[in-house]
């Protein structure tokens, strides 16, 4: 049997409570959802739907204030996940290409899941 001092049995008790991640840190939420972008259609006729596309490599960053603390791009439907420690973020995300318009919501990041859909503006009139 191995006798262990005192700093020797409080650093082992420190490195495996960091190791095992019991609990310990910030807890963490997530926010999922789609940037869409509007008009799609040059002309809209009554009776004929105009939906919003889905901008596929469009820039999702969620911002504390001025820092971004976390950013992740759309994939072919539009769609973005982030998980991201409790707290209050603006999520915004950049319409790609010769257009780049944003749009962002505000959005509170605890134990339940969020869903936000964006609808960056295409530039079309």
């Amino acid at each position: 049997m191995v006798s262990l001092t005192g700093s020797r049995r409080i650093w082992l008790a420190a490195a495996a409570l960091l190791l095992c991640g019991c609990g310990i840190g910030n807890p963490s939420g997530e926010v999922s959802g789609k940037v869409l972008s509007g008009p799609s259609c040059p002309v809209e006729r009554v009776g004929e739907e105009c939906p919003p596309r889905a901008v596929s490599g469009a820039e999702v960053v969620a911002l504390d204030g001025e820092a971004v603390r976390g950013s992740t791009l759309t994939d072919a439907s539009g769609a973005f996940h982030l998980t991201l420690p409790e707290g209050r973020y603006v999520i915004r995300a950049t319409n790609v290409g010769g257009y780049a318009s944003t749009a962002s919501e505000q959005v509170v990041i605890s134990d339940a899941p969020v869903s936000v859909t964006l609808i960056v503006d295409s530039g079309i009139r």
